[in-house]
């Protein structure tokens, strides 16, 4: 190189025997590479069958108390009406009284989303234990209070969600 001689072990280094000793992968490190790749592909595509991933919409609710029970009505836009159903599980985040130290309430969808207006659409929601939250704690019974709904639309798995249509024959859909 440079017009230099080569050092006598850079020499050795570039021997055939050295370059095909060094080129060629040892049998059983390819064998063990592509099972243990094989592995963490099935522990993956196992995982994702197994881990639920649900479909939520959120939704700004308003809470007045009525004699006998809470009446719960939120509004959503009119484009995500059609993901709503009587029945849906829904979970209510209030905003007088943090998730983290009184829970959330449980609540269910009692109709299927009733136009308002021309871009929302109006929705009812029965809470299934009153207003005893997540934690087991009572709220105290206000005239009026605010907060936050998510309408579990879909429950899926992940795998469900990545493989789509091509599992819908599977699962019965």
């Amino acid at each position: 190189m440079n017009g230099r001689p080569l050092h006598a072990s850079l020499t050795e280094v570039r021997s055939e025997e050295v370059q095909e000793i060094m080129g060629k992968m040892p049998p059983w490190m390819v064998r063990s590479g592509i099972t243990m790749i094989a592995v963490i592909m099935v522990v993956g595509l196992a995982g994702a069958w197994f881990f639920r991933y649900p479909d939520v919409l959120p939704m700004p609710v308003r809470i007045t108390m009525q004699a006998q029970s809470p009446e719960v009505r939120g509004r959503i836009p009119a484009a995500e009406a059609w993901r709503v159903k009587a029945g849906q599980p829904v979970m209510l985040q209030l905003t007088a009284y943090p998730p983290d130290t009184y829970g959330l309430l449980r609540g269910t969808v009692t109709t299927s989303a009733v136009a308002e207006t021309d871009s929302s659409f109006g929705v009812t929601v029965q809470l299934t234990q009153g207003m005893l939250s997540t934690t087991g704690k009572q709220i105290p019974r206000q005239p009026v209070l605010t907060g936050t709904a998510e309408i579990m639309t879909d429950d899926k798995s992940l795998l469900q969600r990545i493989l789509g249509r091509a599992l819908a024959p599977l699962s019965g859909e």
